[in-house]
């Protein structure tokens, strides 16, 4: 029934509408839901990275205050357990040498104080009467009328273990700042008293661990103000969250601060043989923002590709629609017998086929007879153009055979009449033509007569320009030409180039050289052909490498380059052709480059069987130019 009810919907509009549909139902909407899911997916990770982050920062604070403690602790139980200490408070021994032991108790807190740098102060006050053998120093004093106006000291009177409060402090410059202060109750029980060890913590050292500008972070202990703040201004002020109010003394999470939403990890640290809490709150409060911009650029990059696939998909479906109409009413002219239809409608698809296909059955329908006629026609011209080229076919097969005798009767005549050098030239212009023409039909030679073949090539070459040229053949003892099979006059061409480009301006001394060889990998046959001509300069070589691949227009030369290398890569492959290196005044290589084995085109291999051998290295002065009838 559902099935049925879409068919009947799309059937019933126009396929304009139709595919304005589909591609609501198809691609907006569900990249819409996706795009949602994905969005806030991302919305949420890109939460917990920053919820991870200050976490990461919350606890290294957590780790530094806990060692601080611990420190302080440590240092309180050396000062406690002084032996030198008690004896200096409560001897009543006149000859007590109490300027030894008060500047041995001195150095005790100078080392404590200078070995650290989390520590400002280190302060030890006793009651007055007790300070009869004590000598002036910083570091043992009396209690006053300031010291019991302290915070410090009104909470030491409450309590009678060690505790943590803030309070503040006047520096340099009569400036007052916040400072947190470890106090310990030492005893003094010859005496029946007590003194209080007040260690202060540097704000230096505490801003040191805070000194991240992406977070705001605020300390304090208990209910106190807040001591250390990244903005200094607020130091002294009440603590930023209300933590009887948090479901948790440590947590991570989004926090409402200052009426404004934003990430945070709040830790509670329990202080080293206290029963005091240090809070800490460390608070970024751009990741929110950050994160939901982050969504909100997701969002719009996806609302604008489905803007920009909504826009291509109108306009096609308005071109698409217009395509149908026209092919329609073109079919509704034909119907009713009027041929006048459009020459065309745009686009190259099925629609413009089908167009077509109906223009073909128009001129069917209007000339039928014609067609006829034209069918007997054109099936008389296919049998004349058969006979021509019957006809063709075998002149070409009587025309080399008149060349061929033609040029056998004069070196015949030549040699009658002593003209051995006539002869002997005739003799290699004849094989070098039976050679050509004879391959002109062949899809693949030998390797060993495409060698011979230039072999005569060069004694044409030598008879024509006699010392100005000299030739050698070099095959690697590897190579088995008889083996090989290679495309019909490949490298003569190559050659052709270095006499009539490399050499063109010596007169004497010209030298050329084939030399053919595998490669290190030997997975390739390199054909490389030296001469010592006057070479290319910079300039000149990349303009014939560039025109390797198109040959030059209006310029017969590079033209035998050009086809060589695009036969080799048209059969080979592209991976093979002809590289080309010189240098001016000293000559040019060009290097053809082949597969080692023979492609499935041809059969046999470059290496030699057991039954062969090498072929020997040929030279054109060795070469015989004289040979007999």
């Amino acid at each position: 029934m559902t099935n049925h009810f879409h068919f009947k919907y799309f059937s019933q509009h126009n396929m304009k509408r139709q595919l304005i549909t589909l591609f609501i139902c198809a691609i907006m909407i569900p990249v819409i839901i996706i795009g949602v899911i994905l969005g806030i997916f991302t919305y949420r990770k890109s939460v917990e990275h920053y919820e991870d982050l200050a976490y990461s920062q919350s606890k290294l604070v957590h780790s530094a205050i806990v060692s601080t403690s611990i420190y302080l602790h440590s240092t309180y139980e050396n000062v406690a357990n002084s032996s030198k200490l008690q004896e200096l408070l409560c001897t009543d021994d006149p000859d007590f040498d109490s300027i030894a032991a008060t500047a041995d108790l001195a150095d005790l807190f100078e080392k404590s104080l200078t070995n650290t740098a989390m520590m400002t102060t280190l302060r030890l006050y006793v009651p007055a009467r007790l300070m009869d053998n004590i000598e002036p120093n910083n570091y043992i004093l009396p209690f006053t009328d300031e010291t019991a106006s302290s915070r410090w000291y009104q909470r030491a009177e409450e309590i009678s273990g060690n505790f943590w409060t803030s309070d503040i402090r006047t520096g340099q410059n009569d400036v007052n700042y916040w400072e947190l202060h470890y106090c310990c109750r030492i005893p003094i029980p010859r005496k029946d008293t007590y003194g209080i060890l007040v260690m202060s913590v540097s704000n230096d050292y505490l801003r040191n661990l805070i000194s991240n500008k992406n977070y705001q972070i605020y300390m304090n202990v208990n209910e106190e103000p807040v001591f250390l703040s990244s903005d200094r201004s607020y130091a002294g002020k009440e603590f930023p969250l209300d933590i009887q109010k948090e479901k948790s003394d440590s947590r991570t999470g989004t926090f409402a601060l200052f009426e404004e939403n934003i990430i945070g990890s709040l830790a509670t640290v329990s202080l080293y043989h206290s029963s005091d809490k240090l809070h800490i709150f460390v608070a970024d409060a751009s990741a929110l923002s950050t994160a939901h911009h982050l969504l909100l650029i997701f969002l719009l990059i996806t609302l604008l590709a489905l803007l920009i696939s909504a826009v291509i998909i109108f306009l096609y479906a308005t071109y698409f629609s217009e395509r149908i109409t026209t092919l329609r009413l073109a079919m509704a002219k034909v119907s009713n017998n009027d041929y006048e239809i459009v020459d065309n409608i745009r686009g190259d698809d099925e629609l413009t086929a089908t167009f077509h296909d109906m223009k073909l059955m128009v001129e069917k329908l209007k000339s039928a007879e014609a067609r006829i006629y034209q069918s007997q026609i054109h099936a008389q011209m296919i049998e004349n153009q058969q006979q021509q080229m019957e006809l063709k076919l075998l002149a070409n097969q009587i025309n080399p055979h008149f060349l061929y005798n033609t040029l056998e009767a004069i070196r015949m005549k030549a040699f009658v009449e002593g003209n051995k050098d006539v002869a002997n030239a005739i003799k290699l212009l004849s094989k070098s033509m039976r050679y050509v023409l004879g391959n002109t039909k062949t899809a693949s030679t030998t390797l060993e007569k495409e060698i011979d073949y230039i072999n005569t090539y060069m004694a044409i070459m030598k008879l024509r320009f006699a010392s100005c040229i000299n030739y050698d053949l070099r095959v690697d003892e590897s190579i088995a030409p008889s083996n090989y099979r290679i495309l019909p006059l490949l490298l003569q061409p190559v050659i052709e180039n270095a006499l009539s480009h490399g050499l063109r301006d010596m007169e004497e001394n010209g030298h050329i050289i084939l030399k053919i060889s595998p490669s290190k990998d030997r997975l390739r046959l390199n054909a490389c052909i030296f001469d010592n001509g006057v070479g290319m300069s910079r300039e000149t070589l990349q303009n014939v490498t560039a025109h390797l691949e198109t040959p030059a227009k209006n310029s017969e030369h590079g033209i035998g380059l050009y086809n060589t290398n695009n036969r080799i890569h048209l059969f080979y492959g592209r991976e093979y052709g002809i590289t080309i290196k010189s240098k001016e005044n000293l000559g040019t290589c060009v290097t053809v480059t082949l597969p080692l084995c023979s492609p499935d085109k041809f059969t046999g291999s470059a290496f030699p069987q057991e039954d062969k051998k090498s072929m020997p290295r040929y030279s054109v002065n060795k070469y015989n130019t004289e040979e007999e009838s």
